[in-house]
């Protein structure tokens, strides 16, 4: 129990170092960055970092979008854009912002892989290994040049490797099927069209139980 509590804190720590270096470039030039999707997901957290700020939450964007009023936040992924905008509010800059959110989102992409990959018996090398070639990977990678939001979505997708086990060899516990519809529901917070995408994926495993 000791020895996997270790290995599982050098994974993290492995995982996270990964994390920090992929923007070091970022980091030592102190400049942001803005991609194709930032404008408008820049927009939604600001505008839940100032509902937040003021305590005025409201289903309208008062503080973003030009003040038109436009209802985004309460259709597209109100959780997590409240989580950035808590982010936001926190680091106070957008560069500090940008920099904790990549780290945070590449972090979790490799400790989701990380974990997946233990759910397949892979040893400690091979999984640490899968876990930094997924979370360079350009599905990841999307969030730091574009602020693409499906990254998010796609970070968490790896967690769904247990579910499918599970699924396989009829492991039908409360456990397991509690975990699915948590992983279920985060992907779908972040993005819907990439949880209608995954969901097909299961069915097979479903199907040869």
């Amino acid at each position: 129990m000791v020895g996997n509590q270790r290995q599982a804190s050098r994974a993290w720590i492995i995982i996270l170092s990964i994390a920090v270096l992929t923007i070091l470039p970022i980091i030592l030039n102190q400049v942001g960055v803005l991609g194709v999707d930032s404008y408008f997901q820049y927009n939604r957290i600001y505008e839940a970092e100032m509902q937040i700020r003021h305590g005025n939450f409201s289903f309208l964007n008062l503080y973003s979008f030009q003040q038109a009023g436009r209802i985004v936040n309460q259709v597209y992924s109100p959780l997590l854009t409240f989580l950035f905008g808590a982010i936001l509010l926190v680091t106070g800059t957008w560069f500090k912002f940008q920099i904790v959110s990549m780290i945070l989102v590449n972090f979790f992409a490799g400790i989701s892989m990380y974990y997946g990959a233990k759910k397949l018996k892979f040893n400690f090398a091979i999984c640490v290994a899968l876990a930094s070639i997924y979370m360079t990977s350009f599905s990841i990678y999307g969030f730091m040049y574009s602020t693409s939001w499906r990254a998010l979505a796609v970070a968490f997708v790896p967690l769904l490797i247990g579910p499918m086990k599970a699924f396989y060899s009829g492991d039908w516990t409360l456990r397991e099927m509690l975990f699915l519809g948590v992983i279920i529901g985060i992907i779908a917070q972040a993005q819907i069209i990439s949880a209608a995408l995954v969901l097909p994926i299961l069915i097979p495993f479903l199907l040869l139980d």
